[in-house]
């Protein structure tokens, strides 16, 4: 009975050899692989009608920010902001109907409670806010922030007890008060980032990204110059505080193009963007040390980067790219893993942008311009998910499969605080599953079904699947 499954030993020696197994052993291994469990795009309650901006998760709500009108199957109208939960599907945000105006959501975050909202709109829900309005769940109710500002806003943080405000506005607060591009809110009044000059700064474009990294603020985006003329502050620079000045982030060559997002990950600060060159680094996503750019091997170098999202061990990176630097196809969303690896999720996405991640109860959401996946054969509607991604990756070592003479065992050097065990045979029928611990170089024993070619599949809380396919002689 499937004796010939043998042969497959071929190049499996030294790991037979460096776990005592010999081919007297009840179990032999037959392959082992990293892989994941099924992946596929799926829609998300229906969508919504026109692209998506911005996706915040927040107390097992999502918060979809974008350029829609209506959302879910039922086509509730919902302008510009909407959220959604599983077990409830879509619904408007607090009373009304979204935005007004142009009712396009760029950025949301939560400051001192409430879910703040940054685009470009006049009026939303109950409020007549203007480009900068505040949510709050408990009550149920809009407000404006400060008296609003000018012009569109595209990026919000939380710094040092301050909300702070990036876009294309010129005014902020009623009456007006002249700071351009980046203002903070204390919460009771607006604060510019250098009094000593409120509007030449961040010239020639706007912030995208505040990042906290080695204790400093990093702003991103597509301005040419903080200061007026100051081009070595191009793309990125650092705002200190206690100075109230912005200050020059890197020497030498810079980004030589936008920066669309920025995050910390792996103890470096990753920028995807429009640019080719930063420093010596080349791509569409390069890492800064805090002293030099470097490269990140096999990363998109063409199109361009829109978002990135660090989970884990995991760096989601999104854009219009369609391959990445090795010329694998992922179709505008990949994920980067700690040990350098690239992989793709699934077919990708499919036309034209993912400008959006968020990552909510081990599932993967996306957004962007987009209505099917990168096989063009699943329909979604500008937004979508994905489950069954791992964030960690179980070394070899991490977890290992032994045969001995009194039984099969799982077995981990470093321990492993909890996994879900699933037991197939070779039809995909499920013959036994727990979900377990394992202590330090502890064993758990495997039940062994009758003779014949299994796949154990192993998955810790955030970590990629490890299968071991095995052949067992005798029940």
């Amino acid at each position: 009975m499937l004796y010939e499954a043998q042969e497959e030993l071929k190049g499996m020696q030294s790991f037979i050899s460096k776990n005592n197994l010999s081919m007297s052993s009840k179990v032999i291994i037959i392959g082992l692989c990293l892989s994941l469990w099924a992946q596929t795009w799926q829609d998300v309650g229906g969508g919504v009608n026109n692209l998506v901006n911005v996706i915040y998760p927040h107390n097992g709500v999502l918060y979809v920010g974008g350029q829609f009108s209506s959302v879910g199957s039922t086509n509730l109208t919902a302008y510009g902001i909407a959220k959604y939960t599983p077990s409830q599907g879509w619904s408007t945000v607090g009373p009304g109907t979204g935005a007004g105006g142009t009712g396009q959501v760029y950025a949301i975050t939560e400051y001192q409670g409430k879910i703040i909202v940054g685009g470009e709109f006049s009026g939303i829900g109950n409020s007549s806010a203007q480009n900068l309005a505040a949510y709050d769940p408990v009550t149920n109710t809009w407000s404006a922030v400060g008296g609003g500002v000018s012009g569109p806003v595209y990026a919000l943080a939380v710094y040092d007890g301050e909300l702070l405000v990036g876009g294309g506005f010129t005014q902020v607060g009623n009456p007006p008060q002249s700071i351009s591009y980046f203002a903070r809110w204390n919460g009771s009044q607006w604060l510019p980032p250098d009094p000593t000059q409120t509007t030449q700064l961040l010239m020639g474009g706007v912030p995208r990204a505040f990042v906290e990294f080695q204790n400093k603020l990093y702003v991103a985006g597509s301005f040419i110059a903080a200061y007026y003329n100051q081009t070595q502050y191009a793309y990125l620079a650092i705002w200190d505080k206690s100075l109230q000045q912005l200050l020059p982030a890197y020497t030498g060559q810079g980004p030589n193009n936008n920066i669309w997002t920025a995050a910390v990950w792996n103890n470096k600060l990753y920028l995807g963007g429009d640019f080719t060159l930063a420093g010596s680094a080349t791509g569409r996503l390069v890492t800064y040390d805090g002293f030099q750019f470097g490269s990140v091997p096999d990363a998109p170098n063409s199109g361009s980067v829109r978002k990135i999202l660090p989970v884990g061990n995991s760096l989601f990176v999104a854009g219009n790219f369609t391959t990445l630097g090795n010329g694998t196809i992922v179709n505008r969303v990949a994920q980067l893993f700690t040990n350098g690896a690239w992989s793709a999720l699934a077919n990708g996405i499919g036309p034209l942008v993912v400008s959006a991640l968020a990552w909510d109860n081990n599932i993967l959401f996306v957004g962007g311009n987009f209505t099917q996946d990168g096989s063009g054969s699943i329909n979604l509607s500008y937004i979508a998910q994905m489950g069954g991604l791992g964030t960690s990756l179980l070394s070899h070592e991490a977890v290992q499969l032994v045969s001995e003479a009194v039984g099969t065992y799982l077995v981990s050097p470093t321990g492993i605080e909890s996994c879900d065990l699933r037991l197939v045979d070779m039809a995909g029928r499920l013959v036994w599953e727990k979900n377990a611990s394992i202590p330090p170089g502890g064993k758990l024993p495997i039940p062994l079904p009758g003779p014949g070619v299994y796949i154990l599949q192993v998955q810790g809380t955030t970590g990629l699947l490890r299968s071991f396919r095995f052949y067992n002689k005798e029940s």
